[in-house]
């Protein structure tokens, strides 16, 4: 392949990754959708920015047998069309019903071809330029978080509804991908002995299912970022919330940074990660329920972004770790389900929290998840605690 035609194939291959982690960039709509939609209830309108997680859910897990029938192509243009419609579409109808139902399309998009951005990269490619093309693929989906947030920020200065129009990138995606990436050669299947064949076939295991259920609870506090931010500058009539788009975006991107320096940041702290992770968590989350203007609102989301995506890869690069071999697809799609089910239920956590104190604002609910993560943190430093003590004592032995 030439290497003009080799740049294009690769641009082609990791800008649908655009997109994949777009379904929050409408947060900053939210406050607005609560001043139109007064008889809506405000779970309902968080939800908007949540519910394409259940989703997504659903078809990550369907990705495989999807993609069976239809090949991996078709079923990324598949999944292409259905973020276009259901993207889009919801700038169309102030129903709250239709706009619901959209999200869901959205989100079935998204999760039909989640997986399979990074498998099409292992089948065209090898070795170390199949390692920096998956490193390149992680940066993408930030960098297409970021665009996507932006975008809808500016487009909601003109009319809330005009930023569902943040989706329409994805029509030049789907033509470059159907135009110029083929479908790739079916791998031959391998026979197995009877103990592989048992080996793949092991159940889930419970450090498995405990990580699944972390992720779910991480996630179910971490949302409130992007559905009761916008609220609580509305609550505290904080002046420039205009800003919150460009907020959204820095948030975006401090994630992404994050998600660049994970690998050094394992390196140097390993098992205390977490504890680190959920600490800084913690204090951003303090920050913003003190906050008084927008500028404080905006470091606390820097530093909520940037701590918050330590976490998630700790979490995956620890199950690849304790999985049994062939056990790895399986695990990784559960952690994903617990991870989509806490941001789908986020809204409906929080809000039944506010309802059990009596404190329904958007501050309390900071405050709530300030507690969680920094209950979160003293867990985590006693896990890793624990943890190096074992490895010591075994060391002491084993010598």
């Amino acid at each position: 392949m030439k290497t003009k035609n080799r740049i294009l194939f690769k641009t082609a291959l990791l800008s649908i990754s655009l997109v994949l982690t777009s379904a929050s960039a409408i947060s900053a709509i939210i406050p607005m959708m609560l001043d139109q939609l007064s008889d809506v209830s405000s779970s309902l309108i968080e939800s908007v920015v949540t519910i394409p997680s259940f989703s997504m859910m659903l078809f990550v897990l369907l990705s495989g047998p999807i993609s069976s029938r239809l090949g991996k192509k078709n079923t990324v243009m598949l999944g292409l069309l259905l973020v276009l419609a259901g993207g889009i579409l919801p700038m169309f109808t102030t129903n709250i019903t239709w706009i619901l139902a959209l999200r869901l399309v959205l989100g079935a998009g998204l999760g039909i071809f989640n997986s399979l951005a990074v498998s099409l990269i292992s089948d065209f490619f090898e070795g170390d330029e199949r390692a920096q093309l998956v490193g390149f693929q992680s940066a993408v989906q930030g960098l297409g978080s970021s665009l996507a947030t932006f975008v809808a920020g500016q487009l909601a200065l003109i009319d809330w509804q005009f930023a569902f129009l943040c989706y329409a990138i994805t029509l030049p995606i789907a033509l470059l991908f159907f135009l110029v990436v083929p479908e790739p050669k079916r791998a031959e299947p391998v026979s197995q002995t009877p103990e592989e064949t048992g080996t793949k076939s092991r159940g889930v295991s419970m450090p498995v299912l405990g990580l699944s259920a972390a992720l779910f609870l991480f996630m179910t506090f971490i949302m409130i970022v992007y559905t009761k931010t916008g609220i609580m500058i509305s609550e505290k009539s904080m002046s420039n919330a205009g800003f919150l788009g460009t907020a959204f975006t820095l948030f975006s991107l401090s994630s992404m940074v994050a998600g660049f320096l994970f690998g050094k940041i394992y390196t140097w702290f390993r098992n205390y990660a977490p504890f680190i992770s959920s600490l800084l968590t913690a204090a951003g989350f303090v920050l913003l329920w003190f906050s008084q203007s927008v500028t404080m609102v905006t470091i606390a989301m820097l530093i909520i972004g940037f701590s918050f995506a330590l976490f998630i890869p700790y979490i995956f690069t620890t199950l690849t770790k304790i999985v049994p071999k062939g056990s790895e697809t399986i695990s990784i799609s559960i952690a994903m389900v617990g991870s989509n089910l806490g941001a789908f239920a986020s809204p409906y956590v929080i809000n039944a929290v506010g309802t059990m104190f009596g404190n329904g604002t958007a501050s309390f609910a900071f405050l709530v998840s300030a507690v969680v993560f920094t209950i979160a943190a003293v867990i985590c430093l006693g896990i890793a605690v624990k943890g190096k003590a074992s490895r010591n004592q075994a060391s002491v032995l084993g010598g």
